[in-house]
Order: C-alpha cells, then sequence, then structure tokens
C-alpha cells in the first residue's frame, strides 16, 4: 500500500474530493486496487464508485464475474455500475480485432459512467507487468517513442493507473495478506493472444537467459520514452500552431510551403497529432499510411489518401487538406451530459466542449465570440443539458430568426457541407436545440434580464 500512495502522490493522481469511478474486472489487479482506494478515501476524501462491464465473450464465466463485482460492492457499501454490451457485434459491425474492439467499447464506457456519476478520475488497475507486456509487443510491431512509452499512469488527467509501479507478484501478496479472494479470467491463460504469449513465454524466457530484471528493464525505458515524447509532443503542437492555415473540427489545411523545411520525424507526428484529434479513439494510420502521406506531400502533382475513421488527406491549390468524414464513414450516434462547468470530451469527434457559469456583468460580449464560443442565458436552459450529435428531422430556433426552421435546412443556407454536418456538436436543452456550434437559439438568447450565462467554448484535445 506504501508503493502505491508513493505512486499517486508521484504522479498527482488525486485532488481532494475527487470522485472517482474504479474499473474493477474481479482480476487480482483490480481488486487489489480497489481495496487500496477504500483504504486511502479518508486521505483524498475521495468518493468511490466501482463499475463494470461484461464484454460478453465469455458466456456463463463473464456472467458470474458481474455478479462477483456486484457482491464486492455491496460488501463495502460502495455504489457500483454494471452492465452488459455485445462487444462481438461491435466488433463484426467495424471490423475489428477483439481486442481493439474490447478496448474502444470498455473506454466509452468508462468516460459515459464517469460523465453520469459526475466521476473527475477513472482508476484501472494496471500494473509494471502489464507495462513490459506492452512495451515489448509495441516493439515487436516496430513502434517508435510513443509506443515505447507504454501505458502513461496519467492521461488525459482523467485516467489514472496507482498500481503502475507495483508487479503482479506484489499485488497477489497484497490480496493473500488481505484476504481478498478475486476472478481468474480463463481467456488469460490461453497462448492465443499476442499479450498471452509475450506475458506466458516471452517474459520468462528473457528473465531466464537474458536479464533476470527484464521487467524493472522495460519500465525504465518506459519513462524515458515517456519524457522524450512528451518533448518531441510539444515541439509537434508548437509547429502544428505555426504552420496551421486553419484548424477546426473536423477540418485542418496546412500551407504545402510552410512543410517544406519540417523534418520527416517531426512532420510523422504532426499528421498523428491531427489524426488522433479527429478520430479520438479509433484506430491510428500505421508506418505505411503515414509514410504514403509523407509520399503524397513530396510528389509534384495534387492527389488524395483515404485514412482510417473516414479521415480524407487532399493535397490541392498549395495546401493539405485533412478532412474528417471525406472518406465515406459515418460518423457514430452519439449523446454525453454536458458537465456543467467542466470539460465534456467527444472522443468520436475529437473535439471537448468546454462549459463555465459566469455573472452577466463578467462575461465577454457576445459579438466579439468566434465561431467556437457561446454565451447562453443560465436560467432558461431546462431538463437534461447534453450534447449529441445531428438526427433525421432535428428543428432549430436559430437566434434571430421567426421561428423553427429544420436544422437540415440551416446548414444548407450556411453553405456548410454535407461530409462535415455530423461532426458540428449540438448542445441540447430538454429535447431543444440551444447551440449549434456557431450559432445559439433564439430561446436562449441573452437579454437585459438575464443575470448567469453560461459560457460554451470548443476545443480540440
Amino acid at each position: 500500500m506504501e508503493q502505491v500512495l508513493a505512486t499517486v502522490l508521484k504522479f498527482s493522481m488525486f485532488r481532494q474530493g475527487d470522485k472517482v469511478l474504479v474499473g474493477v474486472s474481479g482480476g487480482a489487479d483490480s481488486v487489489a486496487l480497489f481495496h487500496i482506494l477504500f483504504r486511502l478515501r479518508e486521505k483524498f476524501n475521495l468518493e468511490l464508485f466501482i463499475c463494470h462491464l461484461n464484454h460478453m465473450f465469455r458466456g456463463e464465466e463473464a456472467r458470474a464475474d458481474a455478479g462477483w463485482v456486484a457482491s464486492l460492492a455491496r460488501k463495502f457499501d460502495i455504489p457500483s455500475i454494471i452492465e452488459d454490451i455485445d462487444v462481438p457485434a461491435y466488433m463484426i459491425r467495424h471490423n475489428l480485432p477483439a481486442q481493439v474492439a474490447a478496448r474502444q467499447v470498455r473506454y466509452r464506457f468508462y468516460r459515459r459512467v464517469a460523465a453520469e456519476k459526475g466521476c473527475s478520475r477513472v482508476a484501472l488497475g494496471h500494473h509494471a507487468d502489464d507495462q513490459a507486456e506492452t512495451i515489448l509487443i509495441n516493439l515487436l510491431r516496430g513502434a517508435g517513442t510513443p509506443g515505447l512509452k507504454g501505458i502513461p499512469p496519467v492521461r488525459e488527467n482523467f485516467f489514472v493507473r496507482p498500481l503502475i509501479e507495483a508487479r503482479r507478484k506484489q499485488i497477489e501478496a497484497y490480496c493473500l495478506l488481505q484476504e481478498l479472494s478475486y476472478r481468474q479470467d480463463s481467456s488469460n491463460l490461453k497462448p492465443v493472444y499476442t499479450r498471452n504469449r509475450v506475458r506466458m513465454e516471452l517474459i520468462p524466457l528473457l528473465e531466464k537467459e537474458y536479464n533476470p530484471a527484464v521487467v524493472a528493464s522495460l519500465n525504465r525505458l518506459a519513462g524515458i520514452m515517456r519524457e522524450e515524447n512528451d518533448f518531441m509532443e510539444a515541439a509537434a503542437e508548437n509547429a502544428l500552431e505555426r504552420i496551421a492555415g486553419r484548424m477546426g473540427p473536423g477540418e485542418v489545411r496546412l500551407s504545402l510551403k510552410s512543410l517544406t523545411d519540417i523534418s520527416p520525424a517531426l512532420l510523422r507526428r504532426i499528421l498523428r497529432m491531427i489524426f488522433r484529434r479527429m478520430a479520438g479513439e479509433s484506430r491510428a494510420p500505421d508506418y505505411e499510411q503515414v509514410e504514403k502521406a509523407l509520399e503524397l506531400l513530396k510528389g509534384t502533382l495534387p492527389g488524395k489518401l483515404e485514412w482510417p475513421s473516414g479521415i480524407l488527406l487532399i493535397k490541392r491549390y498549395g495546401q493539405l487538406e485533412i478532412i474528417k468524414g471525406g472518406a465515406g464513414e459515418k460518423l457514430p450516434c452519439y449523446r454525453y451530459p454536458l458537465n456543467i462547468p467542466g470539460e465534456t470530451r467527444i472522443p468520436e469527434t475529437g473535439i471537448c466542449i468546454e462549459s463555465e457559469i459566469m455573472d452577466i456583468s463578467v462575461a465577454p460580449d457576445p459579438m466579439t465570440l468566434h465561431s467556437g464560443e457561446a454565451l447562453l442565458d443560465y436560467a432558461k436552459l431546462t431538463g437534461p443539458v447534453e450534447v449529441r450529435r445531428r438526427r433525421d428531422g432535428d428543428l432549430f430556433w436559430p437566434l434571430g430568426f421567426k421561428g423553427t426552421i429544420k436544422l437540415k435546412k440551416f446548414f444548407i443556407d450556411r453553405k456548410i457541407p454535407r461530409e462535415k454536418r455530423d461532426f458540428i456538436p449540438l448542445v441540447t436543452s430538454g429535447e431543444e436545440i440551444a447551440w449549434v456550434a456557431g450559432r445559439p437559439g433564439e430561446k436562449w438568447k441573452i437579454t437585459r434580464e438575464t443575470k448567469k450565462c453560461l459560457y460554451l467554448k470548443i476545443v480540440s484535445k
């Protein structure tokens, strides 16, 4: 427990009063994580929630795991959220490998439940052995520093991994000492997945024949790569801000002339950075796809290239245009509670909506706001305030109009291309649209009677 506390303090994982969603699969690592956080809750004044997702891969065994986690939550009198999601169907629908599909669904589940419960942190049970396995897997597939940095202790200041410096054997010893029972996932014992083979075959071989401390060495490598990757990411961020002619939700334009002095190493990062912002949790372009993009830039002729997740790269008129939704893939429907105040991430589009309640006396002049900002009369917001994608038949009463019109007509009149419309977030009050990014609704406009307003801003994350 002392080692975990040291890790928590080292990486500033919790603030006083945090609401923490703990992902509990039922295995030794997640059970130990929950138990340690339960013991630490008074030190940090934490409010804990347990969540568990049945991926529906393992039939009765998985249902038994869910029941076991529910009983654990009852034993410690902790609220629990347990759901079944048909990941095999999702995997087939999106043509994804099983583990990739499971991860996408699981992390969306974490984000949604955390938003519903008002949790500012999601605690996960990854440990040092998981880190070593990840480094080896990424090394074998030829990853660069982004892959060799492994699993981050803290990601997005939201996902935290308090056990990341603890060994699996230490975690199992803790469970034994504390008399904690746990579940065994039979799929972890089958040498059919790459991770299982690395854990069961490769690491024991390396420990026996090459380096008894290989797990510690790989974790040290991850720490070094994490610092170097952070440095390179900051350089790429600065370069992108310098060269981008236009950046918005679902669209980035880069001047070809500005790219000539950028090294291939930095340009690869810039392209991947743009992709992450647009695609959120979706699959990243692989090495060959990034290299094809570099070849497109080197050539003298215009051209285009399709990337995963419906992202299209077009080279024309002295620019590289990167457009989300340009390659024919449909954006999934999404709907999230709007965190007021706070941040609401939309992983499907790679953007985030920041919200803040302001007194009208200190609010900015609505006439000075950019298209990604808005002020709404806070008192007029009723029902659940949410952010979602557009739907067929949506109606909208834009600011300054005499009444409602079809949202589709609003987009057509504003000459918004069809491929971009799904990527414009809608903020709703009850069932009514209060804000279409770029235009508030008439019912929520600022008037002389307005005392408090809700400030909204779209940012790329």
